[in-house]
């Protein structure tokens, strides 16, 4: 009997391997499948992380990454839409990442905080999904 059920558990994984559709699968990043947008804002995400840790250590930022102006052009997740806003609340970021980019050590907490806020700002008005962990972005230097 034990033989009979594997070999029933064998098949049955087997049939659902063969007509299963994993070319539409979520992606481990997004459970909705990534969007060229959505690939590129995580590249934000991820340059934005870096530079909240090189603000720990007063580290000089990373250049502006060119690959950014793209947030202008990138697809967008199928089903959704661009209101009249975005082009305007993309400039406000690729500006502020650039500011970031070119601080010194006097301001460079406040335009990383402007670079998140920019974020925050179109978020707020487009796919509110990420604004929890933009706003777990934000540096909050330690006090005495």
């Amino acid at each position: 009997m034990k033989y009979i059920f594997s070999l029933f558990v064998v098949i049955a994984l087997a049939a659902v391997f063969a007509y299963a559709d994993f070319t539409t699968a979520p992606t481990q990043d997004n459970p909705n499948g990534s969007s060229e947008l959505s690939k590129l804002m995580r590249d934000m995400q991820q340059y934005t992380n870096r530079a909240k840790e090189g603000l720990k250590t007063n580290a000089k930022p990373e250049p502006y990454p060119v690959a950014f102006d793209k947030i202008h052009t990138a697809k967008i997740t199928a089903g959704m839409s661009k209101s009249d806003y975005y082009g305007s609340f993309a400039d406000l970021y690729v500006m502020s990442v650039k500011n970031y980019a070119k601080s010194g050590k006097s301001n460079r907490a406040e335009t990383y905080n402007n670079m998140v806020s920019a974020c925050l700002a179109c978020h707020s008005q487009h796919c509110p999904g990420p604004v929890p962990v933009i706003k777990k972005m934000m540096w909050e230097p330690k006090r005495d």
